[in-house]
């Protein structure tokens, strides 16, 4: 249980210094999300470009990043620097290691949760310090206590037909019918792989937004992680960002460059859900489909962890 914190406070008249980066996989994460995909984004006027309309008003965001059986939860909001700079967010961010998934989204993230607003409540760096040390020091003791878990998100059986009973997916299941769609596309594009394999190695990234389909982050977050090991090699990498005040998540697999976390402050006017793109489906690929979903349902609807901790959605 690693935990760390970087972006901008008040507290510092820039960007923070590091604190807790004690990790390569932190390291990383910070390279990818904050020094790559945040600012690059920043710097290239991408998000300066959006209209009202197009673009969320601030960072107000959950995220998680899985490989095999290291997660990374964080917690990232709107900041400033000591200048009084406003667009760059501040990041908290835990490494949990073979640990169980329910566990990390029951414990972890709501201290996430409170370590903001301590933070937020203050101007101070000595105490963002403090924070961070006894966030870090807090988890670290409950972890002691849990047995190492390999993955704990359990099999994928039953999520395409729990998904595909959502009032999101609309009439006949035909939101899930564009996301499945659009999976293969991205596939059949860059490796020409058969549309009846299992799980496909993702060359490169590949990104979707879909709808929330749960009642909190927690909930969210386990059923598209499931979904994604029925559709993807367990070896690839998972990104999902939640927008908090917001119905959608954006899920990204593979190696994410800067044009993948344009999502981050997009709004669904300049981003719209994969579910509400009208692909022109072929009735042997909705055959196909309904099969496979017909066969998730006979294996049992997916079921996913209490998370009445969670910050709520």
């Amino acid at each position: 249980m690693f935990l760390a914190a970087f972006g901008k406070h008040p507290g510092w008249d820039d960007h923070i210094e590091d604190l807790g980066l004690e990790t390569e996989r932190l390291i990383g994460m910070k390279r990818l999300l904050y020094v790559e995909g945040i600012s690059g984004n920043v710097d290239s006027g991408a998000w300066a470009k959006l209209s009202e309309t197009q673009r969320l008003e601030g960072f107000d965001h959950l995220f998680v990043s899985r490989k095999a059986s290291d997660v990374v939860v964080g917690r990232m909001w709107s900041s400033s620097d000591g200048k009084g700079r406003t667009r760059y967010p501040m990041v908290v961010c835990a490494q949990c290691s073979s640990l169980p998934l329910s566990w990390v989204l029951q414990q972890v993230l709501p201290r996430l949760e409170h370590a903001k607003n301590r933070c937020v409540s203050t101007t101070s760096a000595s105490a963002v310090r403090s924070v961070i040390d006894d966030t870090r020091r807090g988890l670290r003791e409950l972890a002691q206590h849990i047995e190492a878990s390999p993955e704990g998100l359990g099999m994928p059986e039953g999520t395409l037909a729990a998904l595909a009973d959502r009032p999101e997916m609309g009439k006949n299941y035909e939101g899930l019918l564009r996301i499945l769609y659009r999976i293969e596309e991205w596939i059949s594009a860059n490796d020409g792989g058969g549309s009846d394999t299992t799980t496909r190695v993702v060359p490169g990234s590949f990104y979707i937004r879909v709808p929330a389909c749960a009642d909190s982050p927690a909930d969210t977050i386990v059923l598209w992680l499931r979904f994604l090991l029925g559709e993807f090699d367990r070896s690839d990498s998972v990104i999902l960002l939640l927008p908090l005040a917001e119905s959608w998540i954006d899920i990204i697999v593979g190696e994410p460059t800067v044009k993948e976390f344009y999502c981050i402050l997009a709004s669904l006017e300049a981003i719209p859900r994969t579910t509400d793109i009208p692909y022109t489906l072929a009735p042997d690929f909705i055959d196909r489909v309904g099969r496979r979903i017909a066969a998730s349902s006979l294996r049992g609807k997916a079921t996913f962890p209490a998370s009445s901790d969670s910050p709520p959605r």
